[in-house]
Parts: C-alpha cells; structure tokens; sequence
C-alpha cells in the first residue's frame, strides 16, 4: 500500500550516519523546531504553527508526495516575513525568517482524506484518523538529532491518540521517525484505557462505534496478546505502544485486520468485529502478529518474505506455546499454513513474489514460503551444538537492530544473524530459495521431526531422529530472560 509515496522515505530512511537527507547542514535544514496543532470540535481543519527558535529553514514540505496533501493546505502564513506555497513543487517557500518566527497553515481534512490514497487518513463517524506526514509540514532536510515537539489544542469533546512519547499533558517529543514514516494520528470520539502487561504500557484508544467488545474484554485481549509474545522474548519487545481499535459491523472472526506502523513510535491498528464478545479475543492470532512485527527490525516491503513470514512463523507457534491448543493441533495449523502458500501465487520466483506481493496479491505465497524458511533455520539451528534456535534469532535481532532508525535489508538482516550464528545458515537459505518458484521443500524436515501427513492430517510420529528438536519447537524457553 501506498508504494509510491513511501519509496521515497525508505531510500531516505537507508543512509543513516546523522543525516536523514544529505550530510551537511545547508539552509534547508534546522535542529529544532516546534508545532502546534489545533483540532476543532468539527474535524474539519488542523490549523497548524511551526515555529522555529533558532535559524529557519528556507522551505518546509512533506515527506509524502502526496497531491492531496497539498491541496488540503490552505491560509499560509508567516508572522515574521513571507510564506507562501508552491503547490507544483509541493513547498511551502519562506522569506528570511528570523531566530523565533512562525509559520502558519491549515489542513481542510475533508480534501485529505477524499484525495489521499493512504488508508491510515480516513473518517469513521465522528472520528478522523490522519498520517502526520500528511499534515505537518517540516524542513526539507531533516537531521537524527533534530529536537522537535509538538503541543496539541484540542477542543472540548475531543479525544487524540497518537504514537509519540508524551512530555506532559498534550505535549509530545517527536522523533524524526514521524516524519518519515508510516503512523496514525486519531482525533474525535475514543474511548481511552491503558493495559499494563508483559513489562510494556499499551495506550488503546477505541473508536466510539457499536461493539459488544467490553473494556474488560479489552484489557484480557490486549494482555494475553502481549503475554504470548513475551513467551518468544522474556517480555515485550517495546516499553510502551499505541493501539487503535476500530470496531466494524459484521460478524465472523473477532478481528478482521491489522497493521503495524513504526514512525514516532510503535503503534498497531486492529479492525474487530462489532458483533463479537469478549470470550472470543484472547488468543486470537492478528493481534499477536502485528505484536511480534515490533520485535524485528524494520525491514522493507520488496522483503516481505523475511518480516512478514518470521512473523508469520511465530503467529502460529506461540499460541501452542501458550496453551491455546495441542502440538498436534499447532502442527496442523503450520502444515494447512504452508499448503496454502504452495497454491497461492503467479508462479514467479520467491523474491519476485515478494517485490511484487501488493500488485500480484501473493500473500499467501510470500507470507508462507517465508514461514517456511523460517521453519528450516529453525530445525537447521537446533540439529546443531543445542546452544542456537531460530527463539535466539529473534531476540538477538530484538537487541541488535529492532529499534534502530533505519529501514533494512533483508540481505543486511540475513548478514547480521549469519554473523550471530557463526556460519551463513541465513543466507544459503535465502540464497537458496528465493530464485525459485517452487515452495520450499519440506517433506525431509518432516520426516526428520516425525511428522507424517495422510490425506492432509498430520500425525505424530515419537520415535523419530530430531523428535527432540520437534518437542523444543513447541517448548516455551525457561526462565523470565527466555535464554540467551
């Protein structure tokens, strides 16, 4: 989703030293500076100031090149010296504006959220949710060390949820992550509670809408998803977190969609159904799954092969690790997974597949035949000295590269657990599999682990070679640390 506009912060995100865009500090950029941003009890405009305390920039723009965007400004001003803006070159230009100038500008939301192709700026009932790379307007060069805040005036009757740390009562540090990266902003009528669970605070924020769904029911969902996690990592992989649940009419699954976003903080958006109770949440596996994004790095879309089926992986083991159902019943749930990943997909090579997933729609393909490498690093790792598992993996990758501010490879990523395991068990198998249109080989892994499929059912078999690797699969790691 939103390819276009996104390519464009990932080739940013890459070059890493001090600099997000460029080394040196030309007149296009600045260290601080400071928003204000008004939202009225109707959601119809975002008046919005950025001011600057020290030297200000020559030009502000947005990092997504967006049309709407940028017809949504409107009433551009400065209060010392000129503003004005160039809607062809998507900038607002500014007169020399001396140390403590500020600039103004408002955003109709109606035009933004009619012409914007992202999904993450929308209205739902009396409730608008908006990208702030959309809205907040910033320095056309922008630094990692950059100090920016953000205060928010809200109407009475207005309620915000937003991903980024707090620094008082409406008030926000933003890191720079904000601004170029993918997050939510939610304004209107939420229902707000916070979750305190697995050494994380999670900050949910429930669009008011019909839904049987309780706070209780809220709290028991949000903690046993945390909890199952926290299984893989000894906790949560992230101290605190923004959740957005937005309840839609329908019945079905208790949650119908999920999506994991990074800029300014973690933050999960969760689509549920109005009509499920309670009793039907804990334990349910798209919370989990966007949960565990948080433990990786991020790493980018053409790459969906490695984040997303590592994930993937996960979302099914840690479940059977929790209790939820038998280990028979969680191999099952793997083997129907890896089935319908065979089937899906235009028949071009992995890493194709991959690149092309939100053209071809081959997530089943690209999601399951990396659950499937997953699966055999994992075996390859345990079958070796009993010191290395895929479990280990993950949270080196959780200590090493998680939280950086960078948008990674998954050749940079393979490097790093390559160097980690001290052989290039990662790579070979990537290298291995993603020239091929053919979904990974399993059946020798199965036979190695007792596993044998009869007419789609799996059955358990004790006595086979690796049935101890098969048994520590489903094992949760001893010990509140979860292992090395």
């Amino acid at each position: 989703m939103f390819q276009r506009r996104r390519r464009a912060a990932l080739m940013v995100a890459l070059g890493l030293a001090g600099c997000a865009h460029g080394s040196g500090r030309g007149q296009d950029g600045a260290l601080r500076w400071r928003y204000r941003v008004e939202v009225p009890a109707a959601l119809d405009r975002l008046r919005v100031e950025v001011c600057f305390p020290d030297k200000a920039p020559r030009r502000l723009k947005i990092d997504e090149d967006d049309a709407a965007a940028v017809a949504a400004v409107t009433e551009v001003s400065a209060d010392k010296g000129s503003a004005r803006l160039d809607r062809e070159a998507a900038t607002i230009v500014l007169g020399p504006l001396p140390a403590g100038a500020c600039v103004r500008y408002s955003v109709a939301t109606e035009a933004l959220l009619e012409g914007s192709g992202s999904r993450l700026s929308a209205r739902a009932g009396e409730v608008v949710s908006v990208d702030p790379r959309l809205v907040l307007w910033r320095p056309a060069t922008l630094y990692f060390e950059a100090d920016v805040a953000l205060e928010l005036a809200l109407a009475d009757g207005v309620t915000a949820s937003v991903p980024w740390p707090a620094t008082g009562e409406n008030k926000f540090h933003l890191p720079v992550t904000a601004l170029m990266w993918a997050s939510q902003a939610v304004f209107g009528g939420l229902t707000t509670q916070t979750v305190e669970a697995a050494g994380a605070t999670f900050s949910v924020a429930i669009v008011d809408q019909p839904r049987k769904l309780s706070a209780a029911g809220v709290e028991k969902w949000i903690a046993t998803a945390a909890e199952t996690v926290a299984t893989l990592y000894g906790k949560f992989p992230v101290e605190r977190m923004q959740v957005v649940v937005l309840p839609f009419p329908g019945g079905g699954g208790p949650v119908y969609f999920g999506m994991a976003l990074r800029g300014g903080g973690p933050s999960v958006q969760l689509l549920v159904s109005s009509e499920a109770a309670d009793h039907a949440f804990p334990g349910e596996w798209v919370a989990i799954h966007e949960f565990l994004h948080h433990g990786m790095p991020f790493v980018q879309q053409a790459d969906a092969w490695l984040s997303e089926g590592f994930v993937t992986y996960y979302t099914e083991i840690l479940p059977t690790r929790r209790g939820f159902r038998s280990e028979s019943a969680g191999w099952q749930a793997l083997l129907d997974g890896f089935g319908r990943g065979r089937k899906g997909g235009t028949g071009q090579p992995l890493a194709q597949e991959s690149r092309e997933m939100h053209e071809t729609h081959s997530y089943q393909r690209v999601y399951w035949s990396g659950a499937a490498l997953a699966l055999l690093a994992n075996v390859g790792l345990r079958g070796g000295d009993g010191e290395r598992s895929l479990d280990a993996a993950m949270r080196h990758l959780l200590r090493c590269c998680a939280h950086t501010p960078r948008v990674w490879t998954a050749e940079a990523a393979l490097r790093e657990l390559d160097a980690w395991a001290g052989s290039p068990v990662f790579t070979e198998l990537a290298t291995s599999w993603l020239p091929r249109a053919e979904f990974p080989e399993l059946d020798a892994v199965y036979r190695r682990l007792g596993l044998d499929v009869i007419n789609g059912e799996v059955k358990i078999r004790q006595s086979a070679p690796a049935a101890a690797v098969r048994r520590a699969i489903f094992a949760r790691p001893p010990g509140p640390s979860a292992g090395p």
